[in-house]
């Protein structure tokens, strides 16, 4: 046998890759599988418990981009996300964002079509670009700016996503199974949070704004797009990627040389000037405590020392003030022109990230320690060079799409409204290998089931089939 191998060792190498990556992928699919029927087990008992009516969620609309992930979204939301929503016994309406043509398609889609006001939360499955997509409709309606949205992070970019997730150390969310399942589980367990995102405007103002998590735009960006275009290299793709690039681009400014400079405003907690309506919140503060401060009668002083009373205790503003410096623009002091600019969100509902870099270490293959300096800011505003654009940028990770008419500025500052998205906690059932308790007894469930009570409309469905 070792002569065999040893006169037909390519043959012999070929083999012996091709077992070693089919095993490993049969035994990544099997421990996948084990990770869908631990969560299915706990949504079954999770759809056989009894909610009161208040806290029970009907119906939940989900909005699927199919074309996420290189298209795999569609067969990752079937056998992960659809049979857990099944055997909780909601109501699940699946709506195909990536089927839509018509221009105000999904206008009618997300006002029509999904009934807002019938619905209890939402559920977006895909990535950055079908968040950024479905924002500014989002913001549009009270209703649905007010629902909580639950994210499936189905994409091959999800940095938003990230934020409302625990620390995981896959690369690509979407191969992390657990926390595929975890964000299902997030609708009952998971905690609300309100928050904003990045708002991109032009000088142009037929431009609608874009919504974003990311906005890069420079030289590391580039060598970012190539890298990604040479997978087939494996590691080798960095020296090629840097090579390439010194090769093909001359290292110019991201600015424009007419207006070479980048303006900024600082960072604010909160004042008169950037949000007005805390003068009216301080003044019907203060009303509520002076109509609780009244002298109140004989008879209904009387009256109410007869009754337990749970007296709330009022929330106390302070008086809001005017900060000289909101709003104020600052032009950024650099040594050089600036060769890169990053920006996203960092948790703040305040201010935004703003990274700055003048020096391109073509061989630096570690984002973290790229040369830069961090700047928290209000909004930013820069007069781009129009001939890095369309290479060059990018938001969400991703090109714009080719336009004739490329923008003379670009504006970058949070959206003036959040959304309500859903947390998902780090206390997860698989990793404390922990399990949800019934609160039903299947015998109990049998017993009434013989006298013709059904609790759950699963077990009717069942018994239905069964007969």
């Amino acid at each position: 046998m070792f002569r065999t191998l040893r006169n037909h060792w390519k043959k012999s190498l070929f083999a012996f890759c091709a077992v070693s990556y089919g095993s490993k992928w049969s035994y990544d699919r099997y421990q996948a599988n084990k990770i869908r029927a631990f969560y299915c087990r706990q949504a079954s008992i999770l759809g056989s418990q009894t909610f009161p009516s208040m806290n029970r969620l009907n119906r939940v609309a989900v909005l699927l981009n199919g074309k996420a992930n290189n298209g795999k979204a569609k067969s990752l939301y079937d056998k992960t996300i659809f049979p857990l929503l099944h055997l909780i016994g909601l109501d699940v309406r699946v709506y195909r964002v990536d089927t839509i043509t018509d221009p105000n398609g999904l206008t009618d889609l997300l006002t029509n079509k999904i009934e807002p006001n019938e619905i209890s939360a939402l559920m977006i499955v895909g990535g950055d670009g079908t968040l950024s997509e479905l924002t500014p409709y989002l913001l549009e309606s009270t209703v649905l700016e007010n629902l909580p949205i639950c994210i499936v992070p189905i994409g091959e970019h999800v940095s938003f996503a990230r934020s409302l997730l625990p620390t995981t150390n896959k690369k690509k969310l979407h191969d992390d199974i657990s926390l595929l399942c975890e964000s299902v589980f997030a609708l009952f367990n998971g905690t609300i949070v309100r928050s904003p995102l990045l708002k991109i405007t032009t000088s142009d103002s037929d431009d609608k704004p874009i919504y974003a998590s990311t906005f890069d735009f420079g030289h590391y960006s580039r060598l970012e797009q190539l890298q990604k275009r040479l997978w087939y290299f494996s590691y080798l793709k960095y020296p090629i990627t840097s090579i390439y690039h010194f090769m093909t681009n001359s290292l110019t400014s991201v600015l424009a040389s007419e207006q070479p400079a980048i303006l900024y405003s600082r960072s604010c907690s909160g004042c008169l000037r950037c949000q007005p309506y805390l003068l009216e919140q301080y003044n019907l503060s203060q009303q509520q405590q002076q109509q609780q401060g009244q002298k109140t009668s004989f008879f209904s002083r009387v009256y109410q020392s007869k009754r337990t009373i749970v007296k709330s205790t009022p929330i106390v503003l302070s008086p809001p003030v005017e900060n000289p410096d909101c709003g104020v623009e600052y032009c950024l002091n650099t040594e050089k022109q600036p060769i890169q600019i990053w920006t996203k969100l960092h948790g703040n509902e305040n201010n935004i990230q703003v990274d700055f870099s003048d020096d391109l270490q073509r061989f630096n293959y570690d984002k973290e320690k790229y040369p830069k300096q961090s700047l928290y800011v209000q909004h930013l505003r820069f007069s781009p060079n129009t001939n890095l654009i369309p290479k060059q940028l990018l938001i969400n990770h991703e090109k714009l799409k080719e336009s004739d008419k490329l923008p003379n500025e670009y504006r970058i500052e949070l959206s003036e409204k959040t959304l309500k998205f859903i947390q998902i906690t780090d206390d997860l059932l698989l990793r404390n290998k922990s399990s949800i308790k019934a609160t039903v007894n299947e015998l109990e469930e049998d017993a009434l089931e013989k006298k013709g009570i059904f609790l759950f409309p699963r077990r009717r469905h069942q018994h239905t089939q069964s007969s």
